[in-house]
């Protein structure tokens, strides 16, 4: 990787004039989690076609949806066929993520920016998984509708509108981190923010978990956006802890926390 004190603003210029730089690879991996998006949507269209007669013995008025959720037993109870394929579909929803990974790494120049092509590749790959759903399937109805986000290691459910807003998040702090100076932290700032970044994903995560039971019953009657709420807000503001500029003193030239 080149050196991390390149300046962004600079690379954007750049790119802007002879179609390389900065932005250059911010259309390149828009085009790409775009693309990526597309082929996800498209695999769930096939999807739901291959599971409908199982979902229509157990859930008749839902054979093509995902929710209710199917068990394990309904799945071995249709054959080994169809525990492969529920194999295959744990190892592709890893898939994407190697790609866009991998996309990030070859794109960053250095740690910090890495990062920031992650995040933005992941926040614009979910939206526009989103996006190709509705025009493929007129689906979801609204952004009230539930939906299976991952199955592992458990499924994860919520309405479309929560993982919509953490992805619109994740672009924000992805741009952030790409395009933004960076600066030294003092350990203070460093660990606290981290540890509120945290503990904000894990009340997100939480929040996906807590109707998991109930959706093997039936469509969950409410999601816990409390729980999600606060999560979202403990990131956040770990975020903008963190990446706010850091203020340096005139003495001695040591960051403030």
């Amino acid at each position: 990787m080149n050196s991390p004190d390149r300046n962004p603003g600079a690379e954007l210029a750049a790119g802007r004039r002879g179609g390389r730089g900065m932005l250059g690879r911010l259309l390149a991996l828009i085009v790409l989690t775009v693309a990526l998006a597309y082929i996800e949507s498209a695999l769930v269209v096939y999807l739901r076609e291959v599971i409908a007669p199982i979902r229509s013995v157990h859930f008749p008025g839902a054979a093509r949806e995902m929710l209710p959720l199917l068990r394990l037993e309904h799945v071995r109870d249709a054959g080994p066929r169809y525990l492969l394929l529920l194999r295959t579909e744990v190892g592709r929803e890893i898939t994407p993520i190697i790609v866009l990974l991998a996309a990030a790494w070859v794109l960053g120049r250095s740690p910090r920016q890495v990062v920031g092509f992650f995040l933005l590749g992941f926040g614009v790959w979910d939206i526009f998984y989103y996006v190709w759903l509705k025009v493929l399937l007129d689906w979801p109805a609204s952004l009230g509708t539930w939906d299976v986000l991952f199955l592992i290691p458990t499924a994860w459910v919520a309405p479309v509108w929560a993982p919509l807003v953490v992805s619109a998040t994740l672009v924000v702090a992805g741009m952030l981190l790409i395009l933004g100076r960076p600066a030294g932290l003092a350990r203070a700032r460093a660990i606290g923010s981290g540890l509120a970044i945290s503990i904000g994903c894990g009340l997100v995560l939480m929040s996906f978990f807590l109707r998991t039971g109930e959706a093997f019953v039936r469509v969950p009657e409410r999601f816990d956006w409390e729980w999600f709420c606060l999560g979202w807000s403990v990131g956040v503001a770990g975020l903008v802890w963190r990446l706010l500029p850091v203020r340096v003193r005139r003495r001695g030239g040591v960051p403030d926390a």
